[in-house]
C-alpha cells in the first residue's frame, strides 16, 4: 500500500525486476563468478525481491480496515466520556493511528485469533528495526494482542479478539497530556490533577 500506487501497480511494476534479477543470481551461482560478483547480485536480488513480496502481500489487505477505525472510535469515545472534562477536545485524540499501525492491524485481523508471524509483519511494513514498538503501541491502546511463539526470532503476534482493554484509558490519556509539550508543565500537572489521573507512574 504505497502511497505512490495502489500494491496492485506496485507488483506488476516490480515483478520483471524482481525475475530478472533472481535469474541473474542463479546464472552467477552457476558460473565462475568471483565471491564479490555472487554478493553483488545477492544483495541486489535480496532488495528487490523484498519490495516485490512485500507489494505482493499488500494485496490481499484492504485499504482501509474498518475494525481498526471502529476499534479507535470506541477508545476515543469512552476518553471523552471521561476525560473531556479534564482534557480539551483540541487535544483529545486516540494516538498511533499512523498507516503502519493500520497495516499491522489489518494483517492480524486478517488472521484473527491465529498467530502471525513477526517475519510477514516486518515484510509487510518494510521494518526491522521498528516492528515490536509498533506492536506494543497498539497493545498499549488496549488492543488484545499477544506474543506468541519462541523468543528466538521464530515467534509472532495474535490478534485474540476486537474486545477493547479500556483499562488502559487512563494510561492513554496520561499520554495525550505529557505529549503536549507546548503546555506549561504546570498546565500538565493541573490537567492529570483535574482527571485523577496519577502523574508518577
Amino acid at each position: 500500500m504505497t502511497e505512490e500506487q495502489p500494491p496492485g501497480g506496485e507488483w506488476r511494476k516490480l515483478k520483471p525486476d524482481a525475475e530478472h534479477a533472481l535469474r541473474s543470481l542463479l546464472e552467477k551461482v552457476d558460473s565462475h563468478a568471483s565471491p564479490m560478483e555472487l554478493f553483488e547480485s545477492y544483495a541486489y536480488t535480496k532488495e528487490v525481491t523484498a519490495r516485490a513480496v512485500q507489494a505482493r502481500m499488500e494485496m490481499y489487505l484492504p485499504d482501509s480496515d474498518a475494525a481498526f477505525h471502529h476499534v479507535r472510535g470506541v477508545i476515543l469515545r469512552e476518553l471523552t466520556a471521561r476525560y473531556s472534562h479534564a482534557i480539551p477536545e483540541s487535544i483529545l485524540r486516540v494516538p498511533y493511528g499512523s498507516s503502519v499501525h493500520e497495516r499491522i492491524f489489518a494483517l492480524l485481523h486478517e488472521q484473527l485469533a491465529r498467530p502471525v508471524p513477526a517475519a510477514i509483519i516486518r515484510i509487510v511494513t518494510a521494518d526491522n528495526v521498528h516492528t515490536e514498538r509498533r506492536i506494543r503501541e497498539l497493545r498499549e491502546l488496549g488492543l488484545d494482542v499477544h506474543p506468541t511463539g519462541s523468543g528466538n526470532g521464530q515467534g509472532g503476534y495474535e490478534l485474540r479478539s476486537l474486545e477493547v482493554d479500556l483499562g488502559k484509558l487512563p494510561s492513554i490519556a496520561r499520554n495525550i497530556i505529557r505529549s503536549k509539550k507546548s503546555l506549561p508543565e504546570h498546565r500538565r500537572a493541573q490537567m492529570l490533577r483535574d482527571a485523577g489521573i496519577p502523574g508518577d507512574e
